[in-house]
């Protein structure tokens, strides 16, 4: 009878993994093409003006992982993003990244 196989996770030298520039290029890459759909969401539904504020920005956070976010950063982005008493609800950036509820909260279901 064969043994069963059984794998243990080392994160000794993760970090230096994640650091890897082959890592942080396909992040960074990544996040380029979630910008894209962003962008032509922000056209078709706001503005060129919305659209040009949506850039790629790198950091490494405290642990050492790193991370490529998209972000806009116009002064209404926010409001755009998740709404306001005066913008309506338009989630460019989430949509874009193909984010829901049910990715980030697995107990809940969408109610909109």
């Amino acid at each position: 009878m064969a043994r069963k196989v059984r794998i243990r996770f080392d994160e000794r030298g993760l970090t230096e993994v994640m650091q890897l520039p082959a890592v942080r290029e396909a992040l960074h890459r990544r996040a380029e093409q979630i910008a894209a759909v962003a962008q032509g969401i922000a056209r078709s539904e706001i503005d060129d003006g919305f659209a040009n504020e949506i850039h790629v920005s790198d950091e490494i956070r405290p642990s050492g992982r790193p991370v490529a976010k998209v972000e806009a950063t116009r002064e209404d982005a926010a409001a755009q993003e998740w709404g306001s008493s005066n913008t309506d609800r338009r989630r460019v950036l989430g949509r874009a990244g193909g984010v829901t509820p049910q990715t980030i909260f697995k107990d809940r279901r969408e109610s909109r």
